[in-house]
């Protein structure tokens, strides 16, 4: 009778251990789930922000890339207009000079004291 009583003793023993380890499984598969599911959210998270940020990237560079052809558009207009000054004004310098000698060798003096 007493070797009874201790194999149910050892048995319980056993048996509240066995019910402790399946409970310990189950709480850390559930904990696995829970962070293959957390971890799929992540990977989608980081790929749903790095389509954004090329979007973003993309868009700044296309927003660049047209203000720097407005400004080469601007400064190259400029540019036409400032050569196109240049070339009436060294294309009517030698007359204005020749008008301005005219006037010097043909000028009465100022001071009539003569």
């Amino acid at each position: 009778m007493l070797i009874t009583v201790l194999i149910t003793i050892v048995s319980v023993g056993i048996l509240s251990t066995l019910v402790y380890l399946v409970s310990t499984v189950r709480s850390l598969k559930d904990r696995l789930e829970t962070l293959a599911l957390e971890m799929v959210d992540f990977h989608t998270y980081v790929d749903n922000r790095e389509v954004e940020q090329a979007r973003d990237h993309d868009r700044f560079s296309d927003d660049v890339d047209i203000r720097f052809d407005r400004v080469h558009r601007k400064v190259k207009k400029n540019q036409e207009e400032v050569y196109h000054n240049l070339e009436r004004l060294e294309n009517k310098l030698p007359e204005k000079i020749r008008k301005v000698i005219g006037h010097i060798e043909f000028a009465r003096p100022i001071d009539n004291t003569k």
